[in-house]
Parts: structure tokens; sequence; C-alpha cells
């Protein structure tokens, strides 16, 4: 950036709550997914890009002949897409918008909560029905008894919350606290660059070291991965830090295997090496920071010494890794989201933001830190208008966590309690952390739920209604980026198929029951995505609806080369990278969490649930039967000496469990994790599962120190060999 641009105002928290989140099936087969079809002169060409909850947004090119889909595969012109989408997405018309289990008409529940029994009733009977049932609970009980539970499953800005935001403002329901994942990094971040943006990811190729710490790239940002091969074939070393031994470490050419939550201790002894030694850039130090010498005196109690033993690694792998850092040139680190769901998740990423400016990484195309980039398009686009909610409504309600959504189901003394549940782009029966609990609540006769989905899910299975929601392929949407700086229209591709309705026309038309008669409820989707480009920000430069109509997707207008803090122009107070809090107290900490002697011996290993899948992203596709024998079952990876004290062998069942629960895993034994660590793979259905539990019926609810992000890896279980 620029000086006089800053990314400051723009949060993680508005992109997340504002989305940063009948046709027949004939004439499309499997041969023609991914591949060019025969095409006539009657067919259509229309672009969209992908929804989901990855950094990657790739663009793609739907043909559609008689409102059919013929052909869908990656845009080719898009560089970073660069025609090729990831094996969840290559075929989503048949396994989503086209699947014979898919949700085409509203249902209501018959039998119990959670038998999955359900009748077709027509839209205007459910309509009718729910906005009777919600009025009178918020008769009974006020409009805060009603809570939304929306998050990522659409990243889109219009479908993942932009009428829905209106809808429960307008209603004063209470608020979700929208943090499980992405909120404990940016805060670490933000407490030191005073945003999240930095290197962009084409700008990877130009390190020559470079950091993966925390992140499986081959898995969980896959266009990424072909930048840092391009990278190391120009001569740099690819690092990966991570505690699980991921398909991304194996592919290093330095592993480093820490203990599962300790990586700021790891950030703040390599800052100790740093300025012990004098790695450093005194230079950049002098002109662009600010509490450096304070910063100093902190790191001393954190010699390689003295957290060797905790982190799981030598003093002189410290020291190395410190030295090795501070010669790349440019040296550049790569973080995501895994690393922050740990009791210390801000804290260790607050640490690790300060490694580049101690080294004068800034200075360099390609050196300092690859995080999010959400911001761009935040500053870029009209966000008033998108997030019209911030301008209705009671300010002042209040806030349910979604990391503790089971203690909220159950808590008698919550005031008012929760009556009404509405559910959309999420599946919290296998998300949310304590899953047990989650579903006591949502077993509770007495709450009522309301779902939008395309399959019945494991949460849809407890609605007492169901609308069918659309697909990506059926509904306007404009989508951004949380990882790279493209911008895409997505323009639907063929009419709804049977009675699905898109999110939006869902809340416009419940509105329209309650008697709501606000001219913010009548704007289409269209409507809203024009006005977002209402704005005359440099980063929009040429971009427009119409241009996006014709190409689908375009790159933010940033400046050329993007070497945002190379002078400095942190959009912090000071205009300074902040090494030392300005009020000297949210320092990075490590805190570890305190276990009762007679839990540690009952549960004594320590459980990562990790996203580990390649075929599913969250609880997404996990229904999908091709996606499904391509995974295959999930495994718990376990150390031989762990295995060996337990006499399980490989590939036999064993039972992993907690205070909170148990499920049936088959035993991986290797080096993947280090002794007193197991680790298992989330996303998995648990009603497709042996024993009907998934990875977060183990998992805890706890927060992480700030941010109210989810601490998920303080979990602690112990296994046993079943028979």
């Amino acid at each position: 950036m620029t000086k006089g641009q800053t990314t400051h105002p723009f949060t993680r928290r508005q992109f997340l709550e504002t989305g940063i989140l009948g046709a027949t099936v004939v004439g499309l087969s499997s041969t023609l997914v991914g591949q060019y079809a025969c095409t006539s002169n009657r067919d259509k060409m229309v672009y969209g890009a992908c929804y989901h909850d990855c950094p990657d947004c790739c663009s793609w090119e739907v043909t559609v002949n008689q409102g059919q889909v013929t052909q869908f595969q990656a845009s080719t012109s898009n560089p970073f897409t660069a025609g090729k989408l990831c094996n969840k997405m290559d075929k989503f018309p048949l396994e989503v918008t086209y699947h014979p289990s898919r949700i085409l008409t509203p249902l209501k529940r018959t039998g119990p909560k959670g038998s999955g029994e359900f009748t077709p009733i027509s839209w205007e009977q459910g309509l009718k029905e729910v906005a009777a049932k919600v009025q009178e609970n918020i008769n009974a009980f006020g409009a805060q008894s009603v809570l939304p539970f929306g998050y990522a499953g659409t990243e889109g800005l219009i479908q993942n919350g932009a009428m829905s935001a209106r809808f429960f403002a307008r209603l004063g329901a209470s608020k979700l606290g929208r943090t499980i994942c992405g909120e404990a990094a940016a805060t670490g971040t933000g407490a030191v660059l005073g945003c999240t943006t930095g290197v962009l990811p084409q700008d990877c190729v130009h390190a020559r070291y470079l950091i993966l710490w925390g992140t499986n790239t081959i898995n969980s940002n896959q266009h990424l991965w072909p930048l840092v091969q391009q990278a190391r074939q120009q001569g740099a070393k690819l690092v990966v830090i991570d505690p699980y031994r991921s398909r991304t470490a194996q592919e290093a050419d330095w592993h480093i295997q820490t203990r599962p939550g300790t990586d700021v201790l790891l950030a703040l002894s390599l800052i100790q090496v740093l300025l012990e030694e004098r790695l450093y850039d005194e230079e950049y130090l002098r002109n662009y920071t600010t509490g450096w010498e304070s910063l100093t005196t902190y790191v001393r109690d954190y010699a390689p010494e003295q957290v060797s033993p905790t982190v799981g690694l030598t003093a002189d792998t410290i020291r190395t890794l410190a030295r090795e850092y501070a010669q790349g040139n440019p040296s550049l680190i790569r973080v995501l989201i895994g690393m922050e769901h740990q009791a210390n998740g801000a804290s260790a990423f607050q640490a690790i933001a300060m490694l580049p400016a101690i080294t004068g990484a800034w200075r360099h195309l390609g050196g300092g830190l690859l995080h999010y980039t959400y911001e761009l398009a935040g500053q870029a686009l009209n966000w008033d208008r998108l997030a019209l909610d911030g301008t209705l409504g009671d300010p002042n309600v209040r806030e349910i966590s979604m990391i503790q959504i089971g203690q909220s189901l159950n808590d008698n003394e919550l005031a008012p309690p929760i009556k009404t549940l509405f559910v959309y782009n999420a599946n919290p029966a296998v998300t949310a952390p304590n899953q047990n609990l989650v579903l006591q609540g949502l077993r509770r006769e007495d709450l009522f739920t309301v779902v939008l989905e395309h399959f019945i899910t494991d949460t849809a299975r407890y609605a007492d209604y169901i609308f069918p929601a659309t697909t990506q392929l059926e509904h306007w949407d404009l989508m951004t980026s949380w990882g790279q700086d493209y911008i895409n229209l997505n323009e639907p591709a063929i009419p709804p198929l049977g009675e699905a309705k898109s999110n939006s026309d869902f809340f416009r038309l419940l509105a329209k029951e309650l008697g709501w008669t606000e001219d913010y409820f009548q704007e289409t989707d269209e409507d809203i995505i024009r006005s977002a480009f209402n704005t005359d920000h440099p980063f929009l430069k040429g971009i427009t609806f119409k241009s996006l109509r014709q190409k689908g997707w375009a790159r933010l207008n940033l400046p050329q080369p993007w070497i945002p803090f190379k002078e400095g122009h942190f959009p912090t107070e000071s205009g300074k990278c902040q090494l030392f809090p300005p009020d000297g107290v949210t320092l990075p900490v490590y805190q570890p969490v305190e276990h009762a002697a007679e839990e540690l011996e009952s549960f004594p290993l320590q459980m990562m649930a990790i996203k580990s899948t390649s075929h599913f992203l969250n609880s997404s596709h996990a229904n999908a039967e091709r996606l499904i024998e391509a995974e295959g079952a999930p495994h718990l990876d376990i150390h031989p000496d762990d295995a060996a004290s337990r006499q399980i062998s490989d590939g036999e069942t064993v039972l992993v469990f907690n205070q909170r629960g148990d499920l049936q895993l088959t035993a991986r034994i290797g080096d993947n994790v280090l002794p007193g660590v197991v680790s298992m793979p989330q996303g998995y259905w648990s009603s497709l599962l042996p024993g009907k539990s998934s990875a977060n019926a183990l998992t805890t609810d706890r927060f992480t120190d700030r941010g109210h992000g989810a601490a998920l890896q303080e979990t602690w279980v112990q296994v046993q060999k079943i028979g």
C-alpha cells in the first residue's frame, strides 16, 4: 500500500459478518463435468466463483444449454486459479446442484428431533407457520430469544449475510459471536501491524527463505503451492513448522515438529536469539518500530535452553532456525488459521508478526508476513451498503458465542433463553466443539429450529422446518477472498432447481410474512451488488459490475510492486510496527492450561483435531459418495511408543474418549505426531460414522487468550483398543 492507504478500519469480524463470507438433470453426465463438451450456438457462458471458506476462492466458467449445465470448469484466464479446481469442487454440479438427495421443497418435521423424518410442505405454509411461531416466542420471551447461527458455508458477500443481517437486526435478535476461526489470529497480528495484510501470495516467488508456520498448504491452499514450488526452484529453502507431519511437511526441506500449543514460546525464543546475537536490522528498528528496547528486556527469559523442553526442540535447532531466517533475503513467513486453535493462539500470532520487522524483511519484495488479504476488498468496496445492518436495530443486544453454543442452548439461567434458532451456511452439529452438548441442546422440544440447506445434514435432522437453499450455480453473489487479491462476480447459471430459493429471498419472504415493509427488504441481490461498486477507491479503478459480467473476475488495482511496509506506514496509531504493546499489558505470553492431576491421569494424550482431509472442507462434501470413498475411513495418528504401551497395532479399531464423549477410529501408527500426542481429521459427519460421533465430540469449547477464538487443540483424551 502507499502512504495514506490504510487497512486499519476494516476488521476480520466485519468480513465474516458480511460474508467475506426447477431444471432437470437430463443431459448432464460425469463426462461433461470438468472437460469440454459438444456445444451449439445456443450455449451460454456464465462466470462464477467458489463459495467455500478457503483462501483460494477459485474462478470458474459454466456452459449452459437450455437451462442445463453442460460444462463446468476452472477459469483458465484467471492467473491465480490457473485452470484448476480442487478435487472437492471439480464435479460440483453433479455432487451438489444435481445430487439426487438434494432438498428441493420445504420440509416439516414429523418424527422426533434427530430422526430425520420430514414431510414436504408448500412455501406458503412453511413461511406462515414459521412466522407465527417466531412471533409467538418473541411475544413470550422477547426478540433476543431468537438466535441466528450462520457462518462461512458460503463466503459470498450477499448470500452469507447481506439480507439475513438486515432481518435479524430489524428483529432485534441476539447476535452470534462468529469467532470460531480467524479472530484470534487477526487479533494477534493486528496488535503488531495494525492490520493483517502483508505480502501478497503471488509475491512469495521472490522469497529465498520461506517458512510455512502451522499451515498444510498442499491441502488447504493449493493455488499457493505452485508459487512456493517456484520459489524453491529459484533457490528458496522451505521450512515447515507444524506439530503434525502433514503432506506439506513431508515435502519441506526442513520439518520442525513442535509440541502443540507452544508456537508463542518458539517465536519469542527466536526473537531472543535475533536480538542477543544482533541478527537484526537496526535502521529498520529505529525508524519504523516502537518498543524495541522493551521487547529486548522482555524476551530475556525465553532463551532456547529455557524453552527447549516445553517446545520439544533442541536449543541448537532454535538457534539454527533464527540464524537462517535472519540471513534469508528475502525471508517470508506464511501463517494461516490452524495455529490459533490453542489457549495462547493470539499470543502466537502476535509474536510471529514481530519477526519480519526485527530482521527488516519488510524492505524486500516477497519479504515479511503472508497472512490475510480480506482488508483489501474491505477498503475498496462500498462496505456501508453491504453492512447495512450496522445502522439498524439496537447495538446493545447480547452476543452468544458460536464456540459455546452447546452451553448456551442448555443454560437454564440464560435470560431470555434461546427459544428460536435459525441455521444457515452452517452445520454446528458437526463443526461446533463439545458436540454432544450441542446435540443435547438441539434435541430440546421447546427449541424452535429453522434450517436453510441443500441436504439433510446432521444439524438439519434436528430442524422443525427445512427450506431448500439454492447452490452457487443458481444465485447472484459477489466473491472476495481472505487469501488473495481477486474479486469475482457469481452470476446464476441456471434457474433454481425445484422450489429452492436463495438465502436472501428466504429472509425477504419471511420479512414480508411478518408484515415488514422497509425499503431495504425490497432490494434485489443484483441491486446490492451494484451498489457495492459505488465508490471511487483506487483499488477498484476500472472494475465495475459490467466489466465483471463480461469476464467474471478482476485483480484489485494495487500499487506495484507491493511492498507495503518498506518504509513503515503501518496502520497503527503511531504509524510504526508495535514490537511492544502501547498498553504494556497485552504481551505475547505462554500460559499453559492447568489440568487436575486426576484428569491428566485419566486422559494423558493431547489431541489435535485438524483439517487434514483432502476431499472435505469443514463438513462440506462429507456426504458425497465419490469423495467419501476417496477419503476413506477416518484414522487416529498415534506415535509408536503410545501405541505399544496400549498394545495397539496398526490398522486396529480404537476407542478415543474423554469426559465429553467418545468415537471409534482406525489406528495409524507412525511419526506423524510426537509421543504424547494424537491427531484426527475434522469434517466427517457423525451420522455417517460408527458410533455416530466425530472429532468435535471430544473437543473443548474453551476460548483462546484473546479474540474469543476456539482453543480446540487444548483437548486431552485416552485411547484403547476395541475388543
